[in-house]
């Protein structure tokens, strides 16, 4: 008789509810948030590195001549950029091809935040959309490692890039000095 009326009183008990409930969503609702925020971390240093290809080729591209140390500035400057992430996780590298009048293209200077760059001389094949014979482009490019801030990670780690081609402003080529 004790145990059926416990049965009813335990039974129509429904303080603990909210709690067994809240302790069943936690667990999703944790996942939702830190996958959340590191998507949008992701994808916010994916911007980030479009933005510095951009601004690369863009600063490269205001000259007529460059030196090594004008070109360092330039590739230093990407670390402002691409913070509060670190260039330590980025290679920056700007390079200047030219196409010959037999349309074959070559590059002409290259260098990267790393200490080193396309080799000079080195045949590329350019699209040809953009492909000018007895022209000049500059070609740059941002290849950055991704790692998630947060340990427990959805969100794997990633190899972001962009690349952007832009034509001299002031000359019809970018001479390195």
């Amino acid at each position: 008789m004790k145990r059926r009326a416990f049965r009813r009183r335990l039974g129509g008990d429904e303080r603990g509810v909210a709690l067994v409930e809240f302790a069943c969503v936690l667990p999703v609702l944790l996942l939702m948030y830190l996958g959340g925020y590191q998507l949008t971390d992701a994808l916010s240093c994916n911007r980030k590195v479009t933005i510095t290809a951009r601004a690369v080729a863009d600063l490269t591209t205001q000259n007529a001549t460059v030196t090594t140390d004008q070109v360092n500035t330039i590739l230093n400057a990407s670390s402002k950029i691409l913070a509060p992430y670190s260039v330590a996780n980025a290679l920056v590298r700007v390079t200047e091809f030219t196409t010959d009048a037999g349309g074959t293209t070559k590059v002409t200077w290259s260098m990267d935040n790393k200490g080193g760059g396309r080799t000079k001389g080195d045949t590329y094949t350019l699209p040809a959309n953009i492909k000018v014979n007895g022209s000049s482009i500059i070609f740059s490019e941002v290849i950055y490692n991704y790692r998630p801030a947060v340990t427990f990670s959805i969100v794997k780690p990633l190899t972001l890039s962009d690349t952007v081609f832009m034509n001299p402003r002031v000359s019809n080529s970018v001479d390195m000095q």
